[in-house]
């Protein structure tokens, strides 16, 4: 917190930096609501699956460098981009990694990296996403420097990256996800309410409502759209705004899942399951990248092996 309290005093330029799926624009929209209610200046962005790839790059930061901010805060991602942060240590741009991957030595050289699976003493935690870790990061800077802003009315952001992230609902995600369903009022969510009144559910929220139901319609613009219309949506107050966002992205979750099931259509099942193979590989160069993960996790689970699955792409 030391480094975010220096920019902070100084009211310098804050960049935050996020992943395409929902722990990572969610973890955005954390950080980016925590910056609205301190009124401290910044701008957030999360890169297009096709032609930024994934994560931190050269190419992405030379575009972002141009509005000279002073840090930029890498949410989801950033722990294996070593090139990266030396390109923004060589340009004087201070760097903050929280991320939940896999990460391997020599650790990039930012000037804090929070991530529970590297050698740490932390590393008990590492069933934490990066919404956790960055909602924990948040209220530790909120005590240390006594600011009484509710910020845990934010929570359910939080549970909805553990359940879109599948991680294990057990110890202080329990904790979070029992908090979230036994007190908060569901109707002070837009997001929550609106996409319930749309489908005409009339039932309490519950925690599948999270996995099969939230986190596909916000995940659907980070596979076939602009992932960065979704922490718009998390942090806008304009409902004009918000009811036509959301709406573009349960139009858009209709059209992942009509270009998916064409996809698996399309796909010859009796020719892989006649395949003695303990891995199943599948090649197509015509399938949408942003998909590619669905259809592999779909025949992984039909069959029960291991699968991957290619396309052509940029």
């Amino acid at each position: 917190t030391l480094l975010l309290e220096k920019i902070i005093n100084k009211k310098e330029l804050i960049c935050i930096f996020g992943d395409y799926d929902v722990d990572g624009s969610a973890a955005t929209s954390l950080l980016a609501k925590f910056f609205d209610y301190i009124k401290h200046p910044y701008f957030f962005y999360i890169p297009d699956r096709e032609r930024d790839g994934y994560g931190p790059s050269n190419s992405v930061f030379k575009r972002l460098i141009l509005k000279k901010p002073k840090l930029i805060i890498m949410v989801d991602c950033g722990s294996t981009s070593n090139q990266s942060i030396a390109y923004l240590n060589n340009k004087k741009i201070k760097s903050i990694i929280i991320d939940h991957h896999e990460i391997y030595r020599p650790y990039p050289k930012s000037n804090a990296l929070i991530n529970p699976k590297k050698d740490c003493d932390y590393k008990e935690f590492n069933y934490f996403c990066t919404g956790v870790l960055t909602y924990f990061l948040i209220d530790i800077y909120l005590k240390k420097k006594k600011l009484k802003i509710k910020f845990s009315n934010n929570l359910d952001l939080v549970l909805l990256t553990i359940v879109a992230d599948i991680m294990p609902l057990r110890r202080y995600n329990r904790i979070i996800a029992k908090e979230v369903l036994n007190n908060i009022n569901f109707n002070q969510n837009y997001f929550f309410k609106k996409v319930f009144d749309i489908k005409k559910i009339k039932k309490p929220i519950e925690i599948d409502d999270f996995s099969f139901l939230f986190g596909p319609i916000l995940n659907s613009a980070g596979r076939l759209n602009d992932p960065n219309i979704v922490v718009e949506l998390l942090t806008t107050n304009e409902e004009v705004l918000k009811n036509k966002l959301i709406n573009k992205l349960i139009l858009l979750n209709e059209k992942r899942k009509l270009i998916e099931k064409n996809i698996l259509m399309k796909i010859d099942l009796k020719n892989i399951k006649s395949d003695m193979n303990l891995l199943i590989i599948v090649e197509d160069n015509n399938m949408n990248e942003g998909l590619i993960g669905i259809i592999a996790s779909k025949i992984k689970t039909y069959f029960n092996k291991p699968t991957i699955v290619i396309t052509k792409s940029g």
